[in-house]
């Protein structure tokens, strides 16, 4: 009887793209975070056990989901910054500067 072992990656894979869903507000956690999902589901997927590729792909879709909500949060962050002020086009680079 073969004995099968937990694929680590791909439960990680899934955590972390839960994670940077619940965290897209905060734009550059999400984004890191969704990232490091995706990286890791691929490397699940690609390895040899078979019982832990659904949460390797579910790791991968939460993660890109995530990576967009993030991209989608810091356009609109951006976008609303120029609306605010338009006499300072500078301030959306130090409102982006000040977020990091």
């Amino acid at each position: 009887m073969t004995e099968y072992k937990a694929n680590v990656k791909a439960i990680i894979a899934l955590i972390l793209g839960i994670l940077s869903v619940l965290c897209c507000c905060a734009w550059y956690v999400g984004l890191l975070v969704g990232i490091a999902a995706v990286v890791l589901g691929i490397l699940g997927y690609r390895d040899d056990n078979p019982r832990q590729k659904d949460a390797a792909i579910a790791g991968i879709v939460t993660g890109a989901v995530g990576v967009a909500l993030s991209i989608s949060v810091a356009v609109i962050a951006i976008f609303f910054s120029t609306r605010m002020d338009p006499q300072t086009p500078s301030s959306t680079v130090m409102m982006i500067c000040s977020m990091l």
